[in-house]
């Protein structure tokens, strides 16, 4: 008979194992490509798309702690599954209704599969890693999971605007049977062993959000994520109008996301381990710059080639969640840890509700290049003063040390 300790060893193990695979089928939608013509093709405009957003936002927003709770306090596994189940129902409503309140409900449904996924994913592979005394690899297997997420995208772009040429729908079910078998892997997980928090839910959830806003570097990060919960979300909404500025056929989206996918899959497996060692915040803050710079230059190069500036975003997306992630987990107990995840996933979904109807206003009244060029100059701001809270807290923090 095995010894308890090496069952639980292997037991962790396991989740490490299992943990590439259930991400990548619950993020093997492919319907990114023709996601913004589906839409248009569904009567929407941009205004009730960027609407819809806002609403799948706000419904995070809602869900993102109690979910979170549920994974702290009750069951990791149990989050997961559930995650996948609501994200399922939300993608079906898409493939059968062309109504907008319709289309509200489904955004709802899927902010909720989302919640669920946010914070209980990283905390039992952080968790599984550190019961091994592996916890340094998290990083590298962040990576390379969203390496694996980003070829398979890659390569469910090629055929999606192909796809969608033939059916419109037949990439959301296709994408509906691979959230299927993310619920089904989702099972196979192993609780772990941790402290759970012993308070109250409403005690857990004040005590999580004065660990947030207590904590300087985690302060620092719920703010950050606000600013890129909406300058960096909102980019993947402005590509097609763009594509259509230079007059790019939409067969050709999946071949173009294809490349962005190739480039998010190096940044993940190739930058995340070179990087390694470099400070978390350093990252966060190059990144922010250099997706200001990739929406200030297309405006200014308004040609077809441009787009390989705006696939340079795709770096951004390779190294923002590993590097973030890392950076939080480092801070927070185990017992706390999946709410604080969702705190400051909130925060980014909260952000991008408030704003994301005026990007959707501007594309109808304004046009595109006017809200690349807006979009560029808030993240150059915003980052800016990110930059100056972070030197009055290390002034702060040394004052109250003399």
């Amino acid at each position: 008979m095995k010894p308890e300790a090496t069952i639980q060893s292997e037991k962790y193990a396991k989740n490490i194992r299992v943990y590439p695979t259930y991400r990548f089928f619950v993020n093997m939608l492919i319907i990114g490509p023709i996601l913004v013509p589906y839409m248009l093709f569904k009567g929407m405009s941009y205004s009730q798309i960027m609407l819809l957003q806002s609403i799948s936002a706000i419904s995070v927003f809602i869900f993102e702690i109690p979910t979170g709770t549920i994974a702290d306090k009750i069951s990791r596994k149990l989050s997961l599954s559930l995650g996948g189940i609501f994200l399922g129902m939300g993608l079906l409503l898409y493939i059968i209704f062309k109504s907008f309140y319709i289309f509200a409900i489904a955004e709802i449904i899927f902010g909720i599969g989302l919640t669920f996924n946010s914070g209980a994913d990283a905390a039992i592979l952080y968790e599984s890693l550190k019961k091994l005394d592996r916890k340094k690899e998290y990083q590298k297997m962040e990576g390379h999971a969203a390496f694996l997420i980003f070829i398979g995208q890659a390569v469910g772009s090629i055929f999606s605007g192909f796809l969608y040429k033939y059916n419109p729908s037949l990439p959301f079910w296709i994408s509906l049977v691979n959230i299927f078998i993310a619920v089904i892997v989702a099972t196979s997980f192993k609780d772990t062993e941790r402290k759970k928090s012993e308070h109250t839910y409403l005690v857990h959830v004040f005590k999580s959000i004065h660990i947030s806003f207590k904590t300087p570097r985690i302060l620092w990060t719920v703010l950050f994520a606000a600013l890129m919960g909406f300058s960096f979300r909102v980019s993947f909404w402005l590509y097609q109008p763009y594509f259509q500025t230079v007059n790019i056929d939409v067969q050709w989206f999946g071949v173009i996301f294809f490349f962005f996918n190739m480039i998010a899959a190096f940044s993940s497996k190739v930058l995340v381990k070179k990087y390694y060692d470099t400070r978390p915040r350093k990252i966060l803050i190059s990144l922010a710059f250099l997706l200001a710079f990739t929406y200030l230059l297309p405006a200014l190069l308004i040609f077809p080639w441009a787009i390989a500036i705006i696939g340079l975003q795709q770096i951004i997306r390779g190294l923002y969640n590993p590097t973030l992630r890392f950076y939080i987990n480092h801070q927070i107990k185990d017992e706390y840890r999946a709410t604080v995840l969702s705190l400051v996933s909130l925060t980014a979904s909260l952000s991008f509700a408030i704003f994301s109807p005026f990007v959707g206003i501007s594309l109808d009244k304004s046009g595109t290049i006017p809200t690349y060029i807006w979009m560029g100059t808030i993240t150059v701001g915003g980052t800016l003063m990110l930059i100056l809270l972070r030197k009055l807290q290390k002034i702060k923090k040394y004052r109250s040390n003399e």
